[in-house]
């Protein structure tokens, strides 16, 4: 690739003067060098960096596990707090709890022993995967007691369930509402495993052959020690005054406070220096201790010294030496090293992320995908190659609006947006992006790295706790509507249509029974069409022609009085159009309330246009389009941002029920659907994804 090649430029102009300015800066380096190795001051100033850098590396590493730590925790947490809330779990369907604490042990890939509920009166009534104490109770366990008290998450202490296996409980209450006051209605809570913390955060990390860290309870406890196993379970006020023990007490005294620093102390005559971190749990605080033997330390120093005069002298003659050939070699050698590991390095980075990321040219092209970016998209790396990134991700022909990628090419910052992409390839979807330049020079535009973090699952959680306590009170409502005025509404429409079939009344009883029947048959059809809207049917999909339901719909406008010979209907259908995975009850009532739509916008005469379309983009079948157009006399722009909410309309006997159920349908159907006005009238536009 061309931005591995930057450095091909210089090695080609090398010269013998170059050469000759080479050597003579070699030697020039050797006389200083020499000079400030037999400086005592520069030792010592080696010396006071080298620990520093010790020391910076220490404090990090203890941050750094301290942070990951509370993080881990944070996640659990969070977890909890939505499983509190989920509609499955506060419900009384045993299966549905047990199929969501199983989502949520899976979400946190095994990192927690098992997830359960507890009922107010703290009896286990699920719990994954183990499927053990079900049935038992826990109402005198402290975390159960702080939960139920305090109504917010709780931590507990260290548990200690057998010799060297701890665990830690995180509990989240589950409440309700009920007469205005916040009822306890039991908890859900995940068990964690003190091993699976040491696993993850202390054993991996070392700074030396013989460092480790520990872990202190804000009372104390050393609750992890993956070295100094006699330590895990006692408090450390029992390690004090033991022989070869010093400076113990002052350090820990130090954690127990809160503090982040640096100390040393003895342990079995070992002395050890040590950095630490305190980290959040909850509701405690605990200490993170990172220690590394002093006599490491040394020897480290002293690698660093050893023989330095003699190892330079040795280095810079057969750089002398071998001076002519290595210049002469470097380029080749350099230039092949150089562009295949780097590029094998970050081709091996980019395959093993877990999110999606891809590589694009100056010209806005992507170069390469990483597997993790197809997967989430479901195309493989021949769909994608070579093709602009906006036609692909936007589907549009020009580069897209406050694009993060023109801040890296402007400015060679990395760039960030929160981006909707609508690809050829499938269903849109939100995600961050990421861009960074992969070049170090501003001669030329840089090819640019793209991380794309797919937002949607979390998106569509969000949106889906959401819409389902709204649809809770909508559905409540309906019900209470539907029982309180349709058996009357019904009584009502009877009597009129027996008072219509009664030969005893005159003309004027007569107009006002038909009054009384066609008013209660309207508010029957409204109380219907809005028990449809709040409460919708599961979709009954099969695989349909939408054609063919175009050409049945029409053919029974056409047929209808209401139509007449003034409105002409005309169809242009794509001949190509594949069968869609689609419900055809609710696509029928699509076309037909659209037909309708358009029929009623028409005064006098006019046309109304139905159109089906199938879009294809280099060979990548992207969606089944339907459109329906009217000549009639449009709609105030004003108006049109309420023209899909339930009961607006803008026709004098009209529900207003028709638009906003044909959009609820489209969305069920994970399609889209917009409304315009065109030289010839009204267009409706529906975009249906093509799915298997």
């Amino acid at each position: 690739m061309d931005f591995f090649m930057k450095k091909k430029y210089y090695y080609k102009n090398f010269t013998k003067i170059h050469l000759i300015i080479f050597f003579i800066g070699l030697f020039t380096l050797f006389i200083v060098i020499e000079t400030l190795i037999l400086s005592s001051e520069y030792r010592s100033s080696m010396t006071n960096d080298v620990l520093e850098q010790f020391n910076n590396q220490q404090i990090h590493l203890a941050r750094q596990t301290a942070d990951g730590i509370e993080k881990f925790f944070e996640d659990i947490l969070r977890d909890l707090t939505l499983l509190s809330q989920y509609p499955n779990i506060t419900g009384q369907n045993q299966n549905n709890i047990n199929l969501t604490l199983e989502q949520f042990y899976k979400k946190n890939n095994h990192d927690v022993i098992h997830f359960y509920k507890l009922d107010a009166n703290g009896i286990m009534t699920n719990i994954y995967p183990k499927n053990v104490a079900r049935g038992k109770t826990f109402l005198f366990r402290n975390y159960f007691i702080q939960t139920k008290e305090g109504l917010k998450p709780h931590v507990s202490k260290f548990i200690k369930v057998q010799a060297d296996y701890w665990t830690i409980v995180i509990s989240c209450p589950i409440l309700r509402v009920e007469n205005k006051k916040t009822v306890f209605d039991g908890l859900v809570a995940a068990t964690v495993s003190v091993n699976k913390l040491r696993t993850l955060f202390f054993e991996p990390f070392r700074l030396s052959a013989s460092g480790y860290g520990w872990m202190m309870d804000d009372d104390g406890t050393v609750t992890i020690n993956p070295i100094e196993m006699g330590w895990t379970g006692k408090n450390i006020n029992a390690l004090f005054d033991r022989p070869g023990e010093k400076g113990l007490e002052a350090l820990t005294s130090r954690m127990k406070k809160g503090e982040e620093g640096l100390g040393n102390y003895t342990y079995h005559f070992i002395d050890k220096s040590a950095a630490f971190s305190p980290l959040k749990i909850g509701q405690r605080v605990c200490s993170v201790a990172i220690c590394t033997p002093i006599e490491e330390i040394k020897q480290f120093m002293q690698k660093t010294f050893i023989k330095e005069k003699k190892l330079l002298a040795f280095v810079i003659l057969v750089i002398i030496i071998a001076g002519g050939c290595v210049m002469f070699l470097t380029r080749h050698i350099y230039l092949s090293r150089m562009e295949e590991h780097s590029w094998d390095k970050l081709m091996g980075i980019f395959k093993a992320m877990s999110s999606g990321a891809c590589i694009i040219s100056p010209d806005y092209t992507i170069v390469f995908i990483n597997p993790a970016l197809m997967k989430s998209l479901g195309i493989d790396e021949n769909e994608i190659m070579n093709i602009p990134c906006h036609t692909f991700f936007m589907g549009q022909d020009k580069p897209c609006k406050e694009c993060p990628m023109e801040d890296t090419w402007g400015q060679g910052i990395p760039g960030y947006a929160l981006k909707r992409f609508t690809p050829v390839s499938g269903q849109a979807f939100s995600a961050e992006v990421l861009t960074i330049p992969l070049s170090e020079t501003h001669e030329t535009l840089p090819h640019v790295f793209c991380y794309i973090k797919n937002l949607t699952e979390e998106i569509t959680l969000k949106r889906k706790l959401t819409q389902s306590q709204k649809m809770a009170v909508i559905g409540e409502l309906a019900a209470g509507i539907a029982h309180e005025m349709r058996n009357p509404l019904l009584s009502i429409c009877s009597a009129s249509e027996m008072l219509l079939d009664s030969p005893n009344h005159d003309s004027e009883e007569a107009t006002l029974a038909q009054v009384i029947h066609t008013e209660a048959r309207t508010l029957e059809t409204v109380i219907r069409e809005f028990l449809l809207y709040a409460r919708p049917p599961v979709l009954n999909r099969t695989h349909t022609q939408l054609n063919d339901l175009v050409e049945k719909i029409c053919k029974q406008a056409k047929s209808r009085n209401d139509f007449g010979s003034s409105i002409i209907i005309k169809t242009s259908l794509a001949h190509d159009l594949p069968k869609a995975y689609l419900d055809k009850n609710r696509l029928s009532q699509i076309i037909w309330n659209l037909v309708q739509n358009a029929r009623d916008a028409i005064e006098n005469q006019g046309m109304i246009r139905v159109i089906t379309e199938l879009k294809n983009t280099k060979g990548i079948r992207k969606n089944i389009i339907l459109i329906v157009e009217d000549s009639g006399k449009g709609i105030d722009p004003e108006m049109s941002k309420d023209l899909f909410k339930p009961f607006f309309t803008t026709k004098e006997h009209g529900l207003g029920m028709g638009l906003a159920l044909v959009k609820q349908a489209v969305e069920l159907h994970q399609g889209s659907i917009k409304f315009e006005q065109n030289s010839f009238g009204t267009r409706f536009t529906i975009v249906l994804p093509l799915m298997s």
